[in-house]
């Protein structure tokens, strides 16, 4: 029986790019050519497939132009695209990005597609953040910038869902410091992230015009209102409508299928289940006995969910917790993965491939549990027995992961006072987006003190440690156990430092492993260090320095992300002697190359306009000679030699 598939896609180019003559027709049938019926569809196809063309229908091929080559990996962003859903629970539309690559075909039944030749074009002019793209001089070759314009034209769309003030005329409600948040993860090799940042910054309702860099659009010594003038024009909630209209062989259970990126499928499946439809596994339930999030829900969805939890609990070191759990979860992957993964899905990759999860890690520190379902039994587990059990087989299923109300996990009434230490690490090459960690850590302790000394003393002590190259996240019971009851003195941290210094210890052929050490013990000796007196001499002519208890109140405060990018400006003499050369002149293409608009002579048609063609976009004629591979002392890296042969 064949695939049925019935999607909206705001794509006005994309007729152009059909070669069959009766799907052309159904699509011109259509109102404004964007509804669009697809039959026999291979279900493992991704919207952008790195597949060759002729393994699939060559129509659906040529017209969702996958025959590019993306790196499906969904690590770059240069494949982000728009996708909107209703949500029949809230009554509402949810927009987010997705990676391409990544993102199947078949889970998109009934959603919307938004690209960046949707919401701007050659024919239909330009979105000012094409525009604007430009005149900052935010794209050299081009290849990452639509997937930027695409992440930040997100952001643009879900702040105007943020409830009134308005914003002055010609800006968005979005605010410069997620504006700017907006293209973490979109990686770039040529410009630089000032140029795109600066592009994304001049929406922000708070932006100062005179931290934004060099453009085209004013010049040194103009004034905010000639600079405001210059900019083009945004108008908000009129540029892109978005709506919806309202589902032995080898088969792999998806949610968002990001683990394609980082496990590769050597073989397609013959079946894909989605999990995203079945209400049980998407539903978000509060109680007093804690929070309860379905495997199917995404990320975002659950950082958003802790999020509101830190709102509502009895003890400020009940909010601190929650806000440190989002926080640490906002760290894991770039925006558009953690709107398609899901958390059960995060969470079985670590059980089941050792996958060096941060969520694992932190769920296990705070005491949560897992719901599996093993037939029709139901059955609930503590998070550090759900990561040892042997691996969920197909007749497993993960249903939900509860957080514990904090109160109950730690013993406490409503109205009993406490003072707790927590704090989340992760040591990564990037302290945002997609790169892994190579260790992260969760550190609790409930501190009190001593009566018959000056002293602290410790109690329910967690500290939960992973990614350092070991299958699971482990909890450092034996350092648990050293530390409970006793008073926090210069030797005591010195003896449980040692100790944890044999417990962390990543298995071999895992790289830098005596740094990965390092940074366990180093993230323990910062969590204690500040509860001690000025200048006390540790073991070994160790030296530790001096600050007060940290309060809940700082803690909430404590380890915020710094800037994403360090301040600069860029002063350039202009020399009118030799005009225009030195003047900031916007690049000519730069536009084009934002809404992936380039006019091609393309080998379906001579005279289509077709999309962003690169090299690997042109598809070969019959008995094309090709490449081969060959040493030549012209070229080195080889990036140009493609090039060079057309």
């Amino acid at each position: 029986m064949a695939n049925y598939l019935n999607f909206d896609i705001y794509d006005l180019q994309l007729t152009n790019l059909i070669g069959n003559s009766q799907l052309r027709q159904l699509l011109i049938s259509t109102a404004n050519w964007s509804i669009l019926v697809v039959e026999d569809i291979d279900c493992s196809l991704e919207l952008q497939d790195r597949r060759q063309p002729r393994m699939m229908n060559p129509d659906l091929a040529r017209m969702m132009n996958i025959d590019r080559y993306p790196t499906t990996q969904g690590g770059c962003g240069a494949c982000v695209v728009l996708l909107s859903k209703y949500n029949p629970v809230l009554d509402q539309v949810d927009d987010f990005t997705v990676s391409s690559c990544l993102t199947l075909l078949c889970s998109i039944n009934g959603c919307s597609i938004t690209t960046t030749e949707g919401i701007g074009n050659t024919r239909d002019g330009f979105h000012p953040i094409h525009e604007r793209f430009s005149g900052f001089h935010a794209s050299q070759c081009g290849f990452c910038t639509p997937g930027m314009c695409m992440s930040l034209f997100s952001a643009l769309v879900n702040a105007e869902k943020i409830p009134p003030p308005e914003p002055p005329l010609g800006f968005s409600k979005l605010k410069v410091s997620k504006a700017e948040k907006a293209i973490v993860g979109n990686l770039c090799r040529y410009t630089g992230y000032h140029p795109m940042a600066n592009a994304c910054k001049s929406f922000g309702a708070d932006v100062d015009m005179e931290d934004l860099g060099l453009n085209s659009f004013w010049r040194k010594g103009d004034s905010k209102d000639v600079k405001l003038s210059s900019l083009p024009s945004y108008k908000r909630n009129g540029d892109v409508l978005l709506w919806m209209e309202m589902g032995v062989d080898r088969v792999k259970v998806v949610v968002g299928n990001t683990g394609l990126g980082y496990y590769k499928e050597v073989e397609s499946y013959d079946k894909y289940i989605d999990l995203r439809y079945i209400p049980e596994l998407s539903m978000i339930r509060r109680d007093d006995s804690g929070i309860n999030i379905g495997v199917a829900i995404t990320i975002s969805k659950a950082i958003e969910a802790v999020k509101e939890c830190n709102q509502h609990g009895f003890h400020i070191e009940e909010n601190m917790v929650y806000k440190k759990i989002a926080d640490h979860m906002e760290k894991v992957a770039s925006g558009f993965i953690q709107n398609s993964a899901s958390l059960g899905g995060n969470l079985v990759m670590a059980q089941r491939n050792h996958f060096p999860s941060d969520i694992a890690t932190v769920l296990l520190a705070v005491g949560s549990l897992v719901n599996i379902m093993n037939g029709l039994r139901s059955k609930e587990l503590t998070m550090e027995e759900f990561l040892r059990r042997p691996e969920l087989d197909s007749k497993s299923i993960l249903l939900s992961v509860k957080i514990q109300d904090w109160n109950r996990l730690m013993g406490i009434s409503s109205g009993t006072r406490m003072n707790l230490l927590f704090e989340t690490n992760r040591a990564a090459p990037q302290p945002l987006g997609n790169a892994l960690p190579y260790l992260n850590a969760v550190l609790m302790a409930e501190v009190s003190h001593c009566t018959t000394s000056n002293g602290i003393i410790l109690s329910n002590c967690r500290f939960a440690f992973g990614a350092y190259g070991t299958k699971h996240p482990l909890r450092a019971t034996k350092v648990e156990e050293f530390f409970t009851g006793k008073v926090l003195s210069v030797g005591v941290l010195y003896e449980a430092i040692k100790l944890l210094g044999a417990i962390v210890v990543p298995d071999d052929g895992t790289s830098n492993p005596a740094y990965r050490s390092s940074l366990a013990v180093g993230f323990l000796f910062e969590f204690f260090s500040h509860l001690f007196e000025a200048n006390v001499e540790l073991p070994d002519g160790y030296m530790n320095g001096y600050s007060p208890l940290l309060s809940p109140a700082k803690q909430l405060d404590h380890g915020k992300i710094p800037t994403l990018l360090s301040s600069s400006m860029q002063e350039v003499e202009l020399n009118r002697q030799y005009h225009p050369v030195g003047d900031p002149i916007a690049k000519s293409r730069a536009t084009i190359q934002a809404s992936c608009s380039l006019y091609v002579i393309s080998y379906y048609d001579a005279h289509e306009l077709s999309e962003a063609v690169y090299v690997d976009d042109i598809p070969s004629p019959t008995n094309c000679l090709h490449e081969a591979s060959f040493t030549v002392h012209a070229s080195q890296c080889g990036f140009c030699t493609p090039g060079m042969f057309f």
